[in-house]
C-alpha cells in the first residue's frame, strides 16, 4: 500500500507520528529534559534585564 503523506491531514498525520512514536518515548528522561528546558526558558528570560547592569555605576 502507498500513499502521499501530503493528502493528510495535518491533525492526522501529526497522531500518526505520534502513535507510532509512543512506545518509544521514556517519560522519565522526558520529563527531566522538559524540566531543564523550563529552568533554561527561565534563566533567559532574565537575561535582558541583566544586560549592561554589571558595568553601570552608581
Amino acid at each position: 500500500m502507498q500513499w502521499e503523506v501530503e493528502a493528510l491531514e495535518p491533525e492526522e498525520l501529526q497522531r500518526l507520528v505520534l502513535a507510532a512514536v509512543d512506545p518509544y518515548i521514556d517519560r522519565q528522561v522526558l520529563a527531566q529534559q522538559i524540566a531543564r528546558e523550563d529552568e533554561q526558558r527561565r534563566a533567559l528570560a532574565g537575561f535582558p534585564d541583566g544586560w549592561g547592569a554589571a558595568g553601570r555605576t552608581s
